[in-house]
């Protein structure tokens, strides 16, 4: 269920960016390349991460509300407890994303996100009964969706942005999703 509101806000950016393109629009919301760097808190299930947590950004902005980026995250290291083992593991999450921006205000926009997301999940180290731990491990390519942001342009080559994502699957057995504060350039 906690999922759903993402989802359905996700969806509704998407569909309502062609709609707002055709009406007029007082935004001034400005095209080109951009940079993004951003902390995160990163979750496989109910397990929280440590480590690394950061997150890098490049695209491009084809129109005011229409854009592309790829990304790379650190999610860091995560420990799954068991009654009779642990599991300890690192993630790493690359993606390539359909990006579409709708304008609140001036300086306010909402953005969704459609993901093509690969992640890459190591084992470092397993105690006790190891016996399906191999389900927490692995790689995986997935089209996730949704990805929402909430951004606020400070001025014309700056914004500071909150985002929640869900990364898709990091293994068989293993959910991935994360929430950020980030810092955007554009060029």
């Amino acid at each position: 269920m906690k999922a759903l509101l993402p989802l359905v806000a996700s969806l509704c950016v998407l569909t309502a960016v062609p709609l707002q393109a055709q009406a007029e629009s007082s935004s001034h919301f400005t095209t080109g390349p951009f940079v993004s760097l951003a902390i995160v808190r990163a979750e496989t299930g109910d397990t929280d991460h440590s480590n690394g947590l950061g997150k890098l950004s490049v695209g491009y902005w084809f129109a005011e509300h229409w854009g592309v980026s790829a990304s790379y995250m650190d999610m860091g290291e995560f420990t799954q407890t068991y009654t009779d083992g642990s599991f300890k593991g690192q993630v790493r999450s690359a993606s390539i994303d359909l990006l579409g921006r709708v304008a609140l205000s001036e300086r306010w926009s909402l953005v969704g996100k459609m993901m093509l997301v690969h992640n890459k999940t190591k084992r470092i180290s397993a105690t006790g009964n190891t016996a399906g731990f191999d389900k927490l491990h692995g790689d995986s390519t997935r089209l996730v969706l949704p990805g929402l942001e909430i951004n606020y342009r400070v001025n014309d080559a700056a914004s500071v942005y909150f985002e929640m994502e869900s990364r898709g699957k990091g293994a068989d057995k293993l959910d991935l999703g994360y929430a950020g504060v980030g810092l955007r350039w554009q060029f």
